[in-house]
């Protein structure tokens, strides 16, 4: 620790903690030495510009003391960050076990995935702490400190409880490489699962991402159809299964006919700011007879984003944004699929589920997104849009009838994007 002296001679105390490096100059030499800090904590009254004195190198004859003028750096502060700081906070003073159920932006006391990664990032990235453990040393270790960044209590040891940490609704895994595993427990699409990517023995990111989203890094399928259905009855046309929204959407977000301007796809869903299901309906209504150039046979993928971008437009929205997310278009609560086949796969999670939807911070329930599932005809290098079914989550099986998809429960493997351990 090097101390130094402020404003009025009060003391300045400088952690050396790895991180930021500042270089000071010998006056007498011009030789310099290397301070390395993370942050600067300054007694009440420092002013900005500090004055400290610092030790010099071992081995230098000028080892006795150096005087020089710094600046404290100024720090900015993500939103995510402060809202984060501010639950953390909150945690801290009311006391939550970890244990305790699951928070949503309701209870309080709740992250954002946005407010976790940005919080995690700042306590976590450079710690050398899990460096070289055994694996399961390295699992409750990393528990641990993601316990106590934000804010609990960590337990002496940890209770088998699904997800681990239930107050946050997180699972932690610590990754080296891009291929996690999920040993012997389904994936759940409520869930939140932190990825810790170490790189070097020391912490290099934090990444959250919904159980939901999982199926987009699923190279198997098994998450994608795990569970199925197909309409009970097949017919041509547009079908608004569901006169009016589920009760908690109405209260939570007032769905009106039309959107106000500038809403994107991907923002969170917001009070007045979401379309009703008849609007919704009203709007996707006319792509039934439609024609759209088909990206290959086997290109599946790539002909969903066509009706997914075109969903976009038509529903007002400000551009096309795919995030690989459920639901697909996030600020309206509605999932898109095009079915060129009879089966539906409907992913990890069950439409009419009362899970609250991890997406949209727990406000409502899967139950409560609206489902546009379009049926098309392939003809050569085209395809036509044949019918369109719009329907709540809590109507779905009043169309639709819901039948068992391929399942494992031993263990799941994922690609997690490459990018992330560049």
């Amino acid at each position: 620790m090097a101390s130094g002296y402020g404003a009025g001679g009060r003391s300045v105390l400088i952690p050396e903690v790895p991180g930021l490096r500042r270089h000071l100059a010998y006056p007498s030499t011009g030789a310099s030495v290397s301070l390395w800090v993370s942050r600067w904590t300054v007694d009440s009254g420092a002013a900005d510009l500090q004055q400290f004195y610092a030790e010099g190198p071992p081995h230098s004859k000028h080892a006795s003391r150096v005087h020089c003028r710094v600046h404290q750096p100024e720090i900015i502060v993500s939103p995510d960050r402060s809202a984060g700081e501010e639950v953390r906070r909150g945690i801290l003073d009311g006391g939550p076990s970890i244990y305790d159920d699951p928070a949503t932006e309701q209870t309080g006391l709740f992250y954002s995935p946005g407010e976790l990664e940005a919080v995690l990032r700042a306590r976590l990235i450079g710690l050398p702490d899990l460096g070289g453990l055994p694996v399961r040393t390295r699992s409750k270790v990393a528990k641990t400190l993601v316990c106590d960044a934000l804010g609990y209590v960590a337990p002496a040891s940890f209770k088998k409880t699904q997800p681990r940490l239930r107050h946050p609704n997180l699972d932690v895994y610590v990754q080296e490489s891009n291929n996690l595993q999920v040993w012997n427990q389904e994936v759940d699409a409520a869930r939140r699962y932190l990825i810790l990517i170490v790189k070097g023995g020391q912490i290099a990111d934090v990444r959250v991402i919904a159980g939901a989203d999982l199926a987009q890094y699923d190279a198997t399928g098994t998450l994608t159809s795990k569970f199925q259905a197909s309409r009970i009855v097949d017919r041509d046309g547009a079908v608004l299964v569901s006169p009016c929204d589920t009760d908690d959407l109405i209260a939570a977000y007032a769905p009106g006919p039309r959107l106000p301007l500038a809403v994107s796809p991907v923002e969170l869903p917001d009070r007045r700011r979401v379309l009703d299901i008849a609007g919704v309906f009203a709007f996707l209504a006319p792509m039934v007879g439609q024609t759209y150039d088909d990206p290959g046979l086997t290109q599946e993928r790539n002909r969903g984003t066509v009706i997914h971008r075109e969903a976009c437009e038509r529903l007002g929205l400000t551009h096309f944004a795919d995030n690989g997310q459920f639901p697909d278009v996030l600020s309206q609560l509605v999932e898109v699929k095009l079915q060129l086949a009879r089966t539906i796969d409907l992913g990890l999670e069950l439409p009419n589920s009362d899970k609250p939807l991890a997406s949209a911070n727990g406000t409502v329930a899967v139950r409560d997104c609206r489902y546009a599932i379009f049926y098309g005809e392939r003809d050569g290098t085209s395809f036509t849009i044949t019918a369109l079914v719009v329907v709540t989550g809590q109507d779905f099986f009043t169309e639709f009838r819901q039948f068992a998809g391929r399942v494992s429960n031993s263990k799941l493997q994922l690609r997690l994007p490459n990018v992330w351990f560049a």
